[in-house]
């Protein structure tokens, strides 16, 4: 292994750590007609420190996610990633616009008229909803491309959580809710993720052994 592998590992494994906490770190974005008294800035003005931290730790694993991704040299697994990565920074974008729109005219506004927020939150969520199809083939493409990284049952537990996600992603533009099955998933997507990325700097006893991949294959 490599210098640069190893830190690819490493930003994989603060990418992870980094994406978890940035889920937790601020409470779900309420909408509009749904908060307080009727006013667009009663959610911000109360969450505004850990709303602006969920986005700086979306955009600290999005960016870390992308060093991860270059200690994977399949040209697919790159791609799909970067993809992934791109719209996870848009998202957390848009979620800093939010902040700053409570701060604006729209906060005396009432719900009805507050167009410009309603159209960032509808924005948040479908960029959300389609980061998930890239990130399925993100995490199929690793999973079989892997190079002889990971121990077979760890790769193949990579093609089922890939055929998951893909499922979410389509339950979420159709408009369905998992529920807590959704978190359940995620929190072992992101396991899977950082099995990964310690596999890049630290193959797995049972997949050190294998023969390299032959000159011409993704490795």
């Amino acid at each position: 292994m490599t210098g640069r592998d190893r830190t690819a590992s490493v930003a994989g494994l603060l990418a992870v750590a980094a994406f978890v906490a940035g889920q937790y770190v601020a409470p779900a974005l309420v909408w509009p007609e749904e908060q307080v008294g009727g006013v667009q800035r009663t959610f911000y003005a109360s969450f505004e420190g850990r709303l602006l931290a969920q986005a700086v730790l979306f955009g600290l694993a999005a960016g870390l996610f992308l060093v991860l991704l270059g200690g994977l040299r399949a040209a697919v697994v790159v791609a799909a990633g970067a993809v992934a990565a791109g719209l996870v920074l848009l998202q957390a974008a848009t979620l800093v616009a939010l902040v700053a729109l409570r701060g604006s005219e729209l906060d005396v506004q009432a719900q009805g008229s507050a167009w410009a927020a309603r159209a960032l939150f509808e924005l948040q969520g479908a960029v959300g909803d389609l980061a998930l199809f890239p990130f399925a083939v993100f995490l199929a493409a690793a999973a079989l491309l892997g190079g002889g990284r990971l121990p077979r049952w760890l790769a193949l537990a990579g093609v089922a959580a890939a055929v998951v996600v893909g499922a979410l992603a389509v339950g979420s533009v159709a408009g369905l809710d998992a529920g807590a099955a959704q978190q359940v998933v995620f929190l072992l997507v992101s396991a899977w993720v950082a099995a990964l990325a310690w596999s890049v700097g630290w193959p797995w006893p049972s997949a050190a052994g294998r023969p390299a991949p032959a000159p011409g294959r993704p490795g």
